[in-house]
């Protein structure tokens, strides 16, 4: 398959990124795409992120136009938490860092003009789930809690949106018996089908409890004044733009399988 060279995505310290260690690169992109715990050694050694141009796969989809955020917030939620959040991904998409994300594009042939990921990205649909699988939940019942919220009416049946399960401080997340939050991610996107369709999906859950793992580098500030809610929105931002631009894990990668925010 042709495939075309892009610009490493840009670190950008306004969002307080944290660059991705590599210890567990090996989970990285099996049917998911994760966020890794954070390294404190690979950070300051500078080793964490790479420095290979991520390259695009000719034909292979991404998300072009208006791309809602749909969210389920699981577990004990505030509103004043999930207003955090949401002003968040409501703005992100006008920010000098998401134009970056613009850069990237659809192409169906080399003689096929180019349709880029402009957007809008826009906050979608948020509803609640006061702990329908309990505090302990695993990649199989993070898919099926988004779609009983579908099938119920609760979000939109959209296959060209992004669903979170954002998940609350006292639920735990396996996604196979060897990888959890906290312990191996902070974060993933990736895909489930039901029938003839297909969702895009990702999965963020709050680090209060492990905040060693998936915090920024300062952890004593919190902006909102809620630690582990602002511990989430790096993965949060950084699993958007991976999932606009690489929604079916195809799409636009380097040579070691990293996706575009893998890169800041």
């Amino acid at each position: 398959s042709q495939r075309f060279e892009a610009k490493a995505f840009m670190k950008i310290e306004t969002l307080y990124t944290v660059s991705e260690s590599t210890e567990h690169a090996a989970i990285r992109h099996d049917k998911f795409s994760v966020f890794e715990v954070y390294n404190g050694n690979a950070n300051n050694n500078g080793t964490a992120a790479t420095t290979n141009n991520i390259s695009y796969t000719m034909g292979a989809l991404v998300l072009t136009g208006a791309t809602n955020v749909h969210i389920v917030y699981y577990g004990n939620w505030t509103t004043n938490q999930q207003n955090i959040v949401n002003t968040f991904i409501s703005t992100i998409g006008s920010t000098s860092w998401f134009n970056i994300e613009k850069t990237y594009y659809f192409q169906i042939s080399n003689t096929s003009s180019k349709v880029y990921t402009t957007g809008p990205l826009t906050l979608g649909n948020t509803t609640t789930n006061n702990y329908t699988n309990g505090t302990q939940l695993t990649g199989t019942s993070i898919k099926d809690i988004i779609y009983n919220h579908i099938t119920k009416g609760q979000l939109p049946n959209d296959q060209r949106a992004i669903y979170l399960l954002l998940s609350s401080s006292d639920v735990k997340e396996n996604y196979t018996t060897t990888s959890s939050f906290c312990n191996s991610y902070c974060g993933y996107h990736s895909t489930f089908s039901r029938g003839t369709s297909k969702y895009i999906y990702g999965f963020i859950g709050n680090p209060q409890k492990c905040i060693n793992s998936c915090s920024v580098y300062n952890k004593l500030v919190s902006p909102n004044g809620d630690v582990g809610v602002d511990a989430m929105l790096t993965p949060v931002a950084h699993e958007i733009v991976e999932a606009m631009s690489d929604p079916w894990l195809n799409a636009w990668r380097d040579i070691n399988q990293n996706e575009n925010a893998d890169k800041w």
